[in-house]
């Protein structure tokens, strides 16, 4: 496979490869404001030039292979990935006239986080879930994406249909890929990674000094 960083659609990216959210990253974080400012953005964009591609942020990401099968370990961009995945479920669930016959499977999981899969697995399949253990960060993202889409789309100025915001959704919002060497020390780079911005909490440093010493 090709290492050089390369520039993703939206329907690129959740058509072809599987990504998992490691042990040692963050449990989903973001809330309205991240979520509307995202969606807010992309179609800003659209209003100012929809024949350009919009980049919103880059992944990286390391591949693991077990048994001839590739999957993403993701290193950096897990907020924004989940949310897109969350988008791409309430899209195919409450507005079945769009096509999203090539987002057939959920394209996330999390390693060790099942009720977060799980939780994730209900919403791409249009069940809203009431269990017991849910990950209510993700069932609260799906209903602040679902009013967010809505409210900006009814919005007098915006004057954009669903169809207009999925074609240009789907194909002209651009994610970078990274992927970084096999022999990286994920822990390391995910603890130097985390030593500007938002500081890791004492205990997730913990996690991921005892990660670097177990198999």
């Amino acid at each position: 496979m090709n290492k050089a960083p390369k520039q993703y659609s939206i329907r690129e990216l959740f058509s072809s490869d599987n990504y998992v959210i490691p042990i040692y990253q963050r449990n989903y974080a973001w809330g309205e404001s991240e979520i509307t400012q995202l969606i807010r953005d992309i179609v800003d964009f659209i209003k100012k030039d929809n024949n350009s591609n919009y980049y919103i942020g880059t992944l990286i990401a390391w591949e693991r292979k077990t048994d001839e099968i590739s999957s993403f370990e993701t290193i950096d961009g897990q907020q924004r990935l989940t949310t897109l995945s969350i988008l791409l479920s309430l899209i195919k669930n409450e507005y079945p006239n769009v096509d999203l016959s090539w987002y057939t499977e959920l394209k996330l999981t999390f390693d060790s986080r099942k009720n977060s899969t799980k939780t994730l697995h209900s919403l791409f399949h249009g069940i809203i879930p009431d269990y017991k253990d849910y990950n209510n960060a993700i069932k609260q993202g799906y209903a602040d994406a679902k009013k967010a889409l809505s409210n900006i789309l009814n919005e007098k100025e915006v004057n954009l249909t669903i169809e207009d915001f999925c074609k240009y959704f789907f194909d002209n919002v651009n994610v970078l890929r990274v992927l970084v060497p096999e022999d990286t020390d994920l822990n390391h780079y995910f603890e130097i990674m985390n030593s500007r911005g938002e500081q890791l909490e004492k205990h997730e440093v913990l996690k991921a000094k005892c990660l670097e010493v177990l198999d």
